[in-house]
């Protein structure tokens, strides 16, 4: 899964407007984008101006690729900058997430490495390998 995120300062007396904007027309152009697992739009809580964080999740790398050449996204945007609701231009990064609650449980098994392997010593099984303590 890859996350695209956004870090704007926002103009004080935009900052209302731009939150409704986020809401009514942001989230709902990121939900039409095919590849687009979840999207959370942030307001820094202690920031003494207005500041916000946009994270985008999407099932993979080519899948926000594809986004970023898509109509829906293009028009975003110019609507985005049209508004003029940033002071300084907006951070955006793209990283790929490397686990999470949710694929937590869901990790696949590691193969078991030579010496390591299960042993049968008198009809039962025994693993062979460091010890909990790590001995």
């Amino acid at each position: 899964m890859f996350v695209h995120i956004w870090r704007m300062r926002g103009r004080k007396r935009r900052a209302e407007d731009y939150e409704k904007f986020g809401r009514q027309v942001t989230l709902p152009a990121l939900k039409k984008l095919d590849g687009c697992v979840d999207a959370h739009f942030i307001k820094v809580f202690e920031a003494r101006k207005p500041e916000y964080l946009w994270l985008v999740f999407w099932r993979d790398h080519e899948a926000l690729e594809a986004a970023r050449s898509n109509p829906v996204w293009k028009e975003q945007i110019k609507k985005f900058e049209a508004g003029k609701f940033y002071k300084t231009i907006p951070l955006e990064l793209v990283c790929e997430s490397l686990a999470s609650f949710a694929s937590a449980g869901a990790e696949k098994p590691k193969k078991e490495k030579a010496g390591k392997a299960e042993k049968e010593e008198g009809g039962n099984k025994a693993f062979v390998g460091p010890t909990p303590e790590g001995e």
